[in-house]
């Protein structure tokens, strides 16, 4: 049995899958294809040469007890270096600090010297993010990573900042004339956040993720199915930004048909009943 498993570690290339799903704790087939940029064909002889150490459960791969063993034992020896704990945590700190930044700069649109110096602060820590997460391994704070959606778009309403009626929601269809209208300082990082952070953490808790969508899918019903002249687009961003995995959209089919629907029957009932 040791000979076994010393002859399937022997490979550069499964080493790096077994520590990559060390890493992630489970992952689909296109994120490991992707991720290790392999093909198929050598995926497909990897994963089968691997299958001691690994489960498959659903669409996903994971490590049995006896593959975390062996991963943990070529750590320790210095085979393949892990990672320490400050860079796994790096790209999910470094986006935090951009919605901190992105707060205090909407308390500041007044004095516009300070708010472009914060604002920039914010994106550059958010684009060292995505960077970062998308050439490391990174682990922990997926929760936290989840629950950051439903605050990047509101972070200069979270500030309370007497320009609120303009940034909240950050996206807006009117009436009248049914154009969207957006703040762009809150549509960047929005954006940037949506589409190169979040599908990575995504799936990691489809309940929290379900949740969150849920209360933002709701609010955008009372406010597209009342007199008010606006409706949130943030779901249908949030909706987008399951495409970047295919994976993503299967597991919010649902949640992204309701959507689209919710918003599509709002702008013809605002167009119809013309407050």
């Amino acid at each position: 049995m040791k000979d076994n498993f010393t002859r399937i570690i022997k490979d550069k290339i499964r080493r790096e899958i077994l520590i990559y799903l060390y890493n992630k704790n489970r992952a689909i087939y296109s994120d490991i294809l992707h991720d290790l940029n392999l093909s198929t064909g050598k995926l497909n002889y990897h994963l089968k040469t691997l299958q001691p150490l690994i489960t498959k459960e659903g669409d996903y791969y994971m490590l049995n007890e006896k593959g975390r063993q062996l991963v943990e034992i070529m750590l320790s020896l210095g085979n393949d270096k892990r990672e320490s704990e400050y860079t796994k945590y790096l790209a999910q700190f470094l986006a935090i600090a951009s919605l901190i930044f992105l707060f205090i700069a909407g308390g500041l649109l007044s004095k516009i010297n300070e708010f472009y110096t914060i604002y920039s602060i914010s994106i550059i820590l958010l684009l060292a993010s995505a960077f970062f997460l998308y050439t490391q391994e990174v682990k922990g704070l997926e929760n936290a990573m989840i629950f950051l959606s439903i605050l990047f778009p509101y972070a200069f309403y979270l500030n309370g900042h007497i320009f609120v009626y303009f940034v909240l929601p950050a996206y807006l269809i009117i009436t009248s004339s049914v154009s969207i209208h957006y703040y762009i300082y809150e549509l960047i990082p929005t954006l940037i956040y949506y589409f190169g952070i979040l599908p990575k953490f995504m799936n990691y808790n489809e309940k929290l993720m379900i949740t969150l969508w849920t209360i933002i899918l709701g609010i955008d019903v009372l406010s597209s199915f009342s007199y008010s002249y606006l409706i949130d687009l943030t779901p249908l961003l949030l909706g987008l930004s399951t495409l970047i995995n295919r994976e993503s959209i299967q597991n919010y089919k649902i949640l992204f048909i309701l959507t689209l629907t919710v918003i599509i029957v709002g702008i013809l009932f605002k167009i119809i009943i013309k407050p």
